[in-house]
């Protein structure tokens, strides 16, 4: 098989896949929904209130407004890539869901980019009700802030695909403590969603800014701020190649995999 024929699928067939997770899955939806608010409600509570007593201003923004898109950002992402890393885990090995769903007229690529539209919908749930709470708080100083939506769409398909590359190569579930504790933790932590990053070292901010959070992050602070730039279309084209590159990868080395 091809390389271009093994990254193949159905629009229509992978609406189906989601179907079938959206089918299950909501029957939970609202219990996993609310630890992942809390969550990031608990960070935007400790961070803004906590270290917002010594800094109550960042680049001339209040540091509540500072860290809030931020936080909305890294809400996304860990909103996808749970979804594509651990549950995805266990429909691949455990109830062995695809080998299920390949046995019907579906493909192993259909079911993977089915996998990719449901950890987007969860993510983009998790991120529409955070942006809801930002204007409720009075967090968001612009009216573009409305574009956060397609924005986050684009940032939950990044890390939808981000935690199925990563997915595909693995056979043990324990393997996923390394990627949170080696990347993601550290993509959280220095993604610019508790600091800028022109203070860094030149080095550090050449890495920083290869991070998919930090580019997402960038791009929802601009809008919700209302201080959007031609930095801020490049953020979000760093995003769109980062989806497009890595977009493939899963849906080969998963048709290798079920198929042997």
């Amino acid at each position: 098989m091809s390389v271009l024929a093994a990254a193949e699928f159905s629009p229509r067939a992978a609406s189906r896949f989601w179907w079938r997770n959206l089918t299950v899955g909501r029957k939970t939806l609202v219990v996993t929904l609310v630890p992942r608010f809390l969550e990031g409600i608990a960070y935007l509570a400790v961070m803004g209130l906590g270290l917002g007593a010594y800094v109550s201003t960042l680049n001339g923004v209040d540091y509540v407004r500072f860290i809030a898109p931020g936080i909305a950002g890294a809400t996304v992402m860990f909103g996808a890539v749970l979804e594509t890393t651990y549950n995805a885990f266990v429909r691949i090995h455990v109830r062995r869901v695809y080998e299920a769903a390949v046995t019907t007229p579906l493909s192993v690529q259909d079911v993977v980019v089915g996998e990719y539209l449901w950890a987007t919908t969860r993510a983009m749930a998790y991120g529409t009700i955070f942006l809801v709470v930002m204007a409720i708080f009075g967090l968001i100083a612009s009216p573009l802030a409305w574009l956060c939506l397609p924005v986050m769409l684009i940032g939950a398909l990044v890390f939808a695909v981000f935690g199925m590359l990563y997915t595909a190569f693995v056979t043990n579930i324990e393997s996923f403590n390394i990627f949170f504790t080696a990347v993601l933790t550290p993509m959280f932590l220095f993604g610019g969603v508790f600091f800028p990053f022109d203070r860094l070292p030149e080095w550090a901010q050449a890495i920083a800014w290869c991070l998919p959070l930090a580019n997402l992050v960038e791009v929802l602070r601009a809008l919700t701020l209302g201080h959007t730039s031609t930095a801020t279309g490049l953020h979000l084209l760093v995003l769109i190649a980062m989806a497009a590159m890595m977009f493939p990868i899963p849906l080969i080395k998963m048709s290798h995999t079920l198929r042997r």
